[in-house]
């Protein structure tokens, strides 16, 4: 089955992030169906009191200098995508200018064109332009879309494997559907069944009926069970154990449901200080999530 991807791109070379693990992380691209969007700046309003010849002219400079940026950043990425095995026909392109905030744009779009997830591909060139991209990425990770979000800051492209963490809850379940589904067609990337469950707590069969479950989800989507293991891990710290699994593992991606049944993965990591310390810390790995 066709896997449509929306990915957000820029005139940054940093924005070409999520492009390389798109064409880095799957071997069989055959059905998949990317759709390149860039969100050009909206130029300055032209008040009554100030329209004249010149004014205008300059405004109009300035659209097409957008546009003209746009379509550029467009063209070089598109050009990245078929270097790396898609064709010129699995890739289209789209800019628009923007309507109400970047964020915004890019939700209603994801939600039109039914997408199956949303890539973004946050630069971190300095500290000031790393808060600008990244609150873009978590107000979309906020907002209680239809879509999955893959987050790519600055992804190791010789990495491998999903770290799937799992909890039980509804996100969690949801996020195992989409893995499942997205990885159908791969025999290349393996899937971990990732449980954290506190120090002094028993590993129960609660641990092993989320596995359970969990992989029954995945399963059902078409995802090959012999590429499937489990790992159950005590710690008071989630975020400590995700990261840890995730570099022990060299994962490639770091999945997860955005919040969970009482407090689940996510909902205990997207909050003050952790939020930046997740994306501050974990580079190595592309972020999938969903609500």
């Amino acid at each position: 089955m066709e896997k449509h991807l929306l990915v957000t791109v820029s005139e940054q070379p940093s924005a070409l992030n999520g492009i390389r693990f798109v064409g880095r992380f799957f071997s069989n691209k055959e059905e998949m169906k990317l759709t390149l969007l860039y969100i050009a700046p909206r130029p300055p309003a032209v008040w009554e009191d100030e329209r004249t010849h010149d004014r205008v002219t300059q405004i109009e400079q300035k659209a097409r200098q957008y546009e003209a940026k746009g379509r550029k950043a467009l063209e070089d990425a598109k050009r990245e995508l078929v270097t790396l095995g898609l064709s010129q026909d699995q890739v289209k392109t789209k800019l628009q200018m923007r309507q109400f905030s970047k964020v915004l744009d890019i939700v209603q779009e994801a939600e039109k064109g039914l997408y199956d997830a949303v890539v973004l591909g946050p630069r971190g060139l300095s500290r000031l332009e790393e808060a600008f991209d990244e609150s873009t990425s978590r107000e979309l990770l906020r907002k209680r879309g239809t879509f999955p979000i893959w987050t790519c800051r600055k992804p190791d492209l010789e990495r491998k494997n999903v770290l799937l963490c799992v909890d039980g809850s509804e996100p969690a379940l949801r996020m195992a559907d989409h893995v499942g589904f997205i990885l159908a067609q791969e025999r290349t990337q393996g899937v971990t069944l990732f449980v954290v469950v506190k120090p002094g707590e028993k590993v129960s069969e609660g641990a092993e009926k989320i596995i359970s479950v969990s992989k029954e989800h995945l399963l059902r989507n078409g995802f090959p069970a012999e590429l499937v293991t489990s790992r159950v891990v005590k710690q008071s710290n989630v975020l400590k154990a995700i990261q840890g699994e995730a570099e022990q593992g060299k994962f490639a991606v770091v999945a997860a449901g955005r919040t969970g049944r009482g407090r689940g993965f996510l909902d205990r990591l997207f909050v003050g200080s952790v939020t930046d310390a997740l994306f501050r810390e974990v580079k190595a790995a592309a972020l999938w999530t969903c609500h």
